[in-house]
């Protein structure tokens, strides 16, 4: 990858995201490429700190084209969901964005599921009892899940292009969704440096 591109993944999660993340950056050796840990984790915080890390690359004087700043964040329980992914929009910020919960994606990664999930804890407990019985958090999940990347990619793709297709999911109506991760897009983007 040219030196000269500026990527950042501003992530609401303290661990499951990053270390996701930082596992395939690293396996990929990829330069240029930092996770942001934003000093406020709801996603209108995750966004502002994104747009902060996209003014820093423009101060760098890198081209635009090459400026690619991520705001990866969950449903969960947050207000102001639809403001946050207009704000990024409007700031040309990517979005990832999962509902209920990042977990959502790592259920992807096993199989292709349209099941909605009443909050993070459910879909935790439905790895643990029906796909990993080991699941944790704080464990590293790209070194158990690297080898099912492609898998997750295609049901994700799968799932906004069958079971979604008839709804926005590039808007700000995509926060309405259960279940919904369009994660995928970020993932593909970096296995594709």
């Amino acid at each position: 990858m040219k030196p000269n591109k500026y990527i950042r993944i501003v992530t609401e999660g303290e661990e499951t995201e990053p270390t996701y993340f930082r596992g395939i950056i690293k396996s990929k050796r990829l330069h240029g490429v930092r996770i942001v840990k934003p000093r406020d984790n709801s996603p209108m915080g995750v966004v502002r700190e994104a747009i902060n890390e996209a003014k820093k690359g423009v101060s760098a004087q890198i081209p635009k084209k090459d400026i690619h700043v991520w705001a990866v964040f969950d449903r969960d329980r947050h207000p102001n969901l639809e403001n946050a992914i207009q704000m990024a929009f409007d700031n040309d910020i990517y979005v990832g964005f999962s509902s209920v919960c990042f977990e959502y994606f790592i259920v992807l990664h096993y199989e292709k599921c349209t099941r909605p999930f009443a909050s993070c804890d459910e879909i935790i407990r439905y790895i643990r009892n029906r796909l990993d019985k080991d699941y944790q958090k704080n464990k590293n999940q790209y070194l158990t899940l690297k080898d099912k990347i492609e898998d997750a990619v295609r049901n994700n793709e799968w799932l906004l292009e069958t079971h979604w297709a008839y709804e926005d999911t590039n808007g700000v109506a995509k926060c309405k969704l259960n279940p919904y991760s369009d994660v995928y897009v970020l993932v593909k983007f970096l296995m594709e440096l």
